[in-house]
């Protein structure tokens, strides 16, 4: 799992990710990435996925970070 700040602007919001395909969907279906091919998506979700914890990436006036990253098992899905 992944917690990623994702910052335009003075604007941050938080996601978590349970895996990178979760991610790539984000990416996808967000307003200002839709109109970019799907090889750009996936490339995206690659780098932003194997950051390190406190750095950064710039994709498109947005700013990627990993806030944390945690190893999930045996997760209880209710």
């Amino acid at each position: 799992m992944r917690r990623i700040n994702i910052s335009v602007d003075t604007d941050r919001v938080t996601k978590s990710f349970m895996n990178k395909s979760d991610l790539v969907s984000y990416i996808k279906n967000h307003n200002d990435f839709k109109d970019i091919h799907p090889f750009i998506h996936l490339s995206m979700a690659d780098k932003i996925w194997d950051l390190n914890v406190g750095k950064s990436v710039n994709y498109f006036n947005y700013t990627f970070s990993i806030q944390s990253k945690a190893r999930v098992g045996n997760q209880l899905v209710i």
